[in-house]
């Protein structure tokens, strides 16, 4: 039965995959046999155009590219890679990287003190990197506040990463880490919490979601205490 789970999930993960890819790759397609075509008797706007749409669809094949491969990445993590670090000096290499795209945002970012652990130093920033870009893409009217918080729970930590953007249905709190899955039809590539629950499942945690759908959402995951 666990095979056959698998074996389903794999299936999906492929399907998906080519829905995501094919859309793009018929753009760049169709578009380049039409500038082939008519390039001859077309004045200069209608060329600028088309070949938009060109450059437009090889970047999302590329996105898409991008974000499989970081998920391929995310699967192979194991224990052999883990060093010990404070959660809050990644994050703050986190935040030093995406200082623009948080500035740009108008995105405050406030955080507590954060735990000792063991683990991959990059998967576990890019986690933090993934939750923040995530604020940033799902935003309401008013400018990002997020917020990160640690609490010892038993032989785990529990990292908290709450954002005051439009909430998240209850119907899509679990579907958001599926691969390819968007709230949004033209958002991003649908990748980013995939990563997350890959790279924090390998570290052998859990991650989850928690909104009303109306005030915000609150993206929780545990690790082991060292």
């Amino acid at each position: 039965m666990e095979e056959m789970k698998s074996d389903r999930e794999v299936s999906e993960f492929l399907l998906r995959a080519c829905h995501d890819l094919r859309s793009p790759a018929r753009a760049v397609r169709t578009y380049s046999e039409l500038f082939l075509r008519d390039s001859g008797g077309l004045e200069g706007p209608a060329v600028a155009q088309r070949i938009g749409f060109i450059v437009d669809g090889a970047r999302k094949i590329d996105a898409l590219l991008d974000g499989l491969a970081a998920y391929a990445v995310a699967l192979q993590t194991d224990s052999s890679s883990f060093q010990s670090s404070r959660l809050d000096v990644l994050l703050r290499s986190v935040l030093a990287k995406m200082d623009k795209e948080l500035r740009a945002g108008g995105a405050e970012v406030v955080y507590g003190e954060l735990p000792l652990v063991a683990g991959n130093l990059d998967r576990l920033m890019q986690v933090f990197e993934h939750l923040l870009r995530n604020a940033l893409a799902y935003r309401g009217e008013t400018p990002p506040r997020i917020s990160i918080d640690a609490a010892r729970q038993g032989e785990d930590w529990l990292l908290t990463v709450r954002d005051n953007g439009p909430g998240v249905e209850a119907e899509s709190l679990e579907k958001i880490f599926r691969p390819f899955e968007r709230l949004q039809a033209k958002s991003g590539t649908g990748m980013g919490l995939a990563i997350c629950r890959a790279i924090v499942e390998r570290h052998g945690g859990r991650i989850w979601a928690e909104s009303d759908g109306q005030r915000g959402s609150v993206f929780c995951f545990t690790l082991p205490a060292v």
